[in-house]
């Protein structure tokens, strides 16, 4: 029985300890909510840094040891036949099986019990395990941490839409888009010089310029040199007409302009996010030959960055189109889940005429938008009141 069970533990042992993966006990040892599990990838880490290999060695010996002890001391005991036949299958199947099975379901939690019985077999075999520890630890190298692929980790990332704390859709397309960003580059995202609103230097900012700049829907405009469509000399920010009268009919040059930064086409979406969160641009001018005019290609900004994090198109409150690609008409449609929450309050007001005594009355319509999480529901309220 003794012997069966020695067996048994180190099987379960070598099973259990070599089966845990280190970046999986990694990932448990510094996140894992459960205390004790916390404690028990710990332990395990710290035996398998003593040496993988060597802790293979150990087992693999005190079970040949066992195994080929047990044999003898069945024949000395019982003798052969049937007799030793039945009692070495009903011990292997109560000693042997079962724990392994045990063991193979909660294998970190049975690993991190036996740390201390493993460390005292590994000093009582160092002069044989050891040695043949570091061989093989020279042979086939010791580093046997496994760590995923990008490709690898988006099929991950779809075997997590389900489970204790599943992965929603959205979450699992941002987590895509974010390990693709290095790999794409600005030009696979910029919109072409032929879509970009661009400024001339002695262009009139009169009333029908400025209403014009107002109602494209952009907050910056590149601004070139007078006659040269191609030698691009700054941005020029929307908000810098907010304290602008039209009426003085300035040129664009007459306003302070920002820097507008150029970059080659091969530039990563990383690099460019890297360098719209320094915060000197959120604009960056893509160009076959950066400083130097002649070169533009198009204009990428933090939002197309984003985007594509998103994996879907942003649509502002005076965007015309989807994307400047597809040209397709924005559309403002929302559904039940993204209203969830959401009151939306459109407020009007005008003045009712009344008698001189009582004074006018405040009409205020607001229309309140109430979402549940199965539908939309619209409600309007009405309220009149007198003025002080």
């Amino acid at each position: 029985m003794l012997c069966t069970l020695l067996s048994s533990a180190s099987t379960r042992l070598t099973l259990g300890l070599m089966g845990l993966d280190e970046l999986h006990l990694r990932v448990l040892a510094s996140s894992s909510e459960n205390k004790r599990e916390r404690e028990n990838a710990q332990k395990v880490l710290e035996l398998m840094h003593q040496g993988r290999h060597w802790v293979l060695v150990v087992l693999l010996l005190g079970n040949v040891i066992v195994n080929e002890s047990l044999p003898i001391f069945l024949d000395s005991v019982i003798g052969g036949g049937l007799e030793a036949v039945v009692v070495s299958t009903t011990a292997i199947v109560i000693f042997g099986i079962i724990p392994q099975s045990i063991c193979v379901r909660y294998g970190l939690s049975v690993g991190a019990v036996c740390v201390p019985f493993v460390r005292i077999l590994m000093y009582t075999f160092a002069p044989i395990a050891w040695p043949i520890g570091k061989f093989l630890d020279r042979i086939l190298g010791s580093d046997e941490t496994h760590t995923y692929k990008k490709a690898e980790l988006k099929s991950f990332l779809q075997f997590h839409r389900t489970g204790q704390e599943p992965l929603t859709e959205p979450e699992i397309s941002i987590l895509n888009g974010v390990l693709e960003l290095s790999t794409k580059r600005a030009e696979t995202l910029m919109t072409p010089m032929k879509d970009v609103v661009a400024l001339s230097s002695d262009t009139v900012l009169d009333h029908a310029t400025v209403a014009r700049i107002l109602s494209s829907g952009y907050s910056r405009f590149p601004v070139h040199e007078a006659g040269h469509p191609t030698a691009f000399v700054g941005l020029l920010l929307i908000k810098k007409l907010l304290t602008y009268d039209p009426a003085q009919a300035l040129p664009v040059s007459s306003l302070p302009l920002s820097i507008l930064p150029e970059a080659l086409p091969t530039i990563n979406c990383f690099q460019a996010l890297d360098y719209f969160q320094v915060g000197r641009a959120h604009l960056l001018l893509i160009s076959r030959t950066p400083g130097y005019a002649g070169g533009a290609l198009g204009v990428i900004t933090l939002e197309d960055i984003i985007e594509e994090i998103l994996t879907a198109e942003i649509v502002d409150e005076t965007d015309q189109y989807e994307d400047n690609v597809h040209k397709r008409t924005a559309r403002r449609m929302t559904t039940a889940n993204v209203m969830e929450g959401i009151v939306e309050r459109n407020s009007q007001y005008s003045v009712v005429p009344t008698d001189e005594a009582a004074g006018p009355v405040m009409s205020e319509s607001t229309s309140l938008l109430l979402a549940t999480p199965k539908r939309v529901e619209y409600a309007s309220m009405r309220k009149l009141e007198p003025s002080a």
